[in-house]
């Protein structure tokens, strides 16, 4: 009986093994997701909860990625295409997809929702605020692989420096004009100025 008393007292005190900050983090921002879709669910489809639920998951995803870059001692960096964005790394020579971690990778929106990238209020075909030839290797030769070569094409637009600091943006999520009736259409916007967390904006009524 004292064996099995002292073996009890043993497991009891033993240490355990605890969560990390980001592992935490991580579990947050899932369950936000998790709620906002089980919501939309029950909500008809009404078009506004849905961009209203991707804006929320970009906030959410965003500030956990920066979390971790400032954590973990590396830069990341955003990379916006036409309806899809995903996070990279940088290794000192290239970005890649982070990884081993799949909140991170490529996150294509639902069809009739539309998103606009604007950096510190400019749009982004204007020229950039942040220098991003920093984070560029310009010793690389001109002889290029097709894969190094579509690497080098997957630059970042907005950058989260492992200090903490990242490049001024706002992303508009809005339905493509196809996806909704009427003369208005809403958008919800994101902004991030120099630091998380990031802001939300919305509903916003545009004029069609």
């Amino acid at each position: 009986m004292k064996l099995n008393t002292s073996r009890r007292l043993a497991l009891q005190h033993r240490p355990q093994q605890g969560f990390t900050l980001i592992e935490v983090m991580l579990v947050i921002v899932l369950i936000g997701v998790m709620v906002s879709a089980i919501q939309f669910s029950f909500s008809g489809n009404k078009p506004e909860q849905l961009l209203e639920q991707n804006s929320a998951r970009f906030a959410g995803i965003f500030d956990v990625a920066a979390e971790y870059g400032l954590l973990n001692n590396v830069e990341l960096g955003l990379f916006i295409e036409e309806n899809s964005y995903q996070f990279l790394g940088y290794d000192g020579t290239s970005w890649a997809p982070i990884a081993n971690n799949p909140l991170f990778e490529v996150y294509t929106l639902p069809e009739g929702i539309e998103i606009s990238l604007q950096l510190d209020d400019l749009p982004i075909e204007e020229t950039l605020l942040f220098d991003s030839s920093v984070l560029i290797n310009e010793d690389e030769e001109d002889d290029f692989t097709e894969e190094e070569e579509e690497k080098k094409k997957t630059i970042p637009q907005v950058y989260m420096l492992s200090g903490g600091d990242i490049t001024p943006f706002s992303l508009t999520f809005s339905l493509a004009e196809f996806a909704f009736d009427g003369d208005e259409n809403i958008s919800f916007k994101v902004s991030g100025i120099y630091t998380t967390p990031l802001t939300i904006e919305g509903p916003i009524v545009n004029a069609r």
